[in-house]
């Protein structure tokens, strides 16, 4: 059936019977990837900072990024990596991309369709960028911050055209910050979009426009449209009000730039929960959706991901008295929420999309004599169901996962216990 009819046929039976219903209708659950083995990507002798991150593009050739240090060194000074791996197997050779004694820590990497990607990082208080051809090939550092500049994250259009966005920090003030990177190493003008505090998130939609969205003080929630010729005035999410406050966003946009923003929203005297809104690329704005359970104590963290057909999931943690738990639900592009489903122990939830709706969540959890942490993950999909839990990695912790938008995945972390390299493993979603 084409993406488009099923997506509709989905939502139609949704609004029937109710998503809970729908979902128990269906008996068989998305079946397991089949993965390759562990591989050691960093350099023998360095040592993980922690965080790595990872890209797939179009085709499934995959991009890896981390920070770390050389172990037998005198000095350890962090700097970040790269390393490509093809759809069929090959590694390319690490190579290097922030100088020697600088202060390089959490890349970010995003690929457009062909594979050319943008890589940005925060190096001595100021964000920092590399472009990185299909190939592996380098383009010339950049300076992206003029000024103090922290949370860095960057969308690539299908073109190649990045958008960097960060956190300013000057005489004591934060101020959310935008600026274009060519895939020829070119820097746009540097755009203002608004207040700052928390990290802005960026996605951008299949014709190239970008979304970015941030709370401002804690106070709200907002978001712009950002193309290369403007940027759209100011959305509010969710508004202020005196005894609530607003942190972690995250989103998802689809091929048309409709958008699902995600929040935690906090009211004095009440734990956190997490909500979501839609905002089409009309801008109108949807109701807002509560997704997370009131009796959820919500963890230090969660993530959103969505599909090209505007279905997204939202997975968190919960801290319970048997410690903390991992939990997810979908929320399809009409607001239908499918049933709150415990993933597994354990915590730091990221997850990943195809353009169809499958995909993978991983998370670690303590290994039975609590000696380091392992990566879990379940596969999930079009129909919300997820696939049984399984160990990507017995020694392993800040797993990142990516896809490529026909399914191709790609997991990376940090190794738990000494030395901590990095590795990863690469597969295919079984629909």
């Amino acid at each position: 059936m084409h993406r488009a009819g099923r997506a509709a046929t989905r939502r139609l039976a949704a609004g029937v019977v109710g998503a809970v219903a729908l979902l128990a209708a269906v008996p068989t659950p998305a079946r397991a990837a089949t993965w390759s083995p562990i591989q050691v990507v960093s350099e023998a002798g360095w040592s993980g900072q922690d965080q790595p991150f990872v890209a797939v593009d179009r085709e499934g050739d995959s991009l890896l990024a981390w920070a770390g240090c050389d172990s037998s060194a005198s000095g350890c000074y962090d700097q970040v990596k790269t390393q490509t791996r093809s759809v069929d197997g090959a590694l390319g050779p690490v190579r290097t991309l922030s100088p020697l004694g600088a202060s390089a820590s959490w890349p970010k990497i995003a690929s457009d369709d062909d594979g050319d990607s943008a890589a940005v990082w925060t190096q001595d208080g100021l964000v920092a960028g590399r472009r990185v051809s299909a190939t592996g090939e380098l383009g010339p550092l950049v300076m992206i911050a003029t000024w103090h500049g922290i949370s860095p994250a960057v969308a690539v259009d299908p073109s190649g055209l990045a958008l960097v966005t960060w956190t300013e920090i000057r005489d004591g003030a934060y101020t959310t910050k935008a600026r274009y990177f060519g895939a020829d190493s070119s820097l746009g003008p540097e755009l203002t979009l608004g207040g700052g505090v928390d990290q802005p998130v960026v996605g951008v939609d299949r014709a190239g426009t970008a979304v970015v969205a941030w709370t401002e003080g804690y106070e709200r929630v907002v978001a712009r449209r950002v193309r290369p010729e403007g940027v759209s005035a100011l959305r509010v999410i969710a508004g202020a009000a005196t005894d609530i406050r607003y942190a972690s966003v995250s989103l998802a946009v689809d091929r048309d730039g409709d958008a699902v923003i995600s929040y935690r929203w906090v009211r004095a005297g009440e734990g956190p929960r997490l909500r979501v809104r839609h905002w089409s690329s009309t801008d109108t704005l949807g109701s807002v959706i509560s997704v997370s359970p009131a009796a959820h104590e919500l963890s230090l963290f969660d993530e959103l991901a969505g599909d090209l057909d505007g279905d997204a999931v939202l997975t968190w943690g919960r801290w319970t008295s048997d410690g903390t738990q991992v939990f997810a639900r979908s929320i399809s592009r009409g607001g239908v929420l499918g049933p709150v489903t415990r993933l597994g122990v354990g915590d730091w939830p990221k997850l990943t999309m195809d353009d169809d709706g499958d995909g993978l969540v991983t998370w670690q959890a303590p290994s039975p004599d609590y000696s380091t942490s392992r990566v879990h993950a379940r596969t999930f999909g079009q129909d919300g169901l997820f696939g049984t839990a399984e160990i990507l990695a017995p020694d392993g912790r800040y797993a990142q996962p990516a896809s490529s938008p026909t399914g191709r995945l790609s997991v990376v972390w940090q190794k738990g216990s000494y030395p901590s390299e990095v590795h990863a493993r690469f597969g295919g979603q079984a629909g």
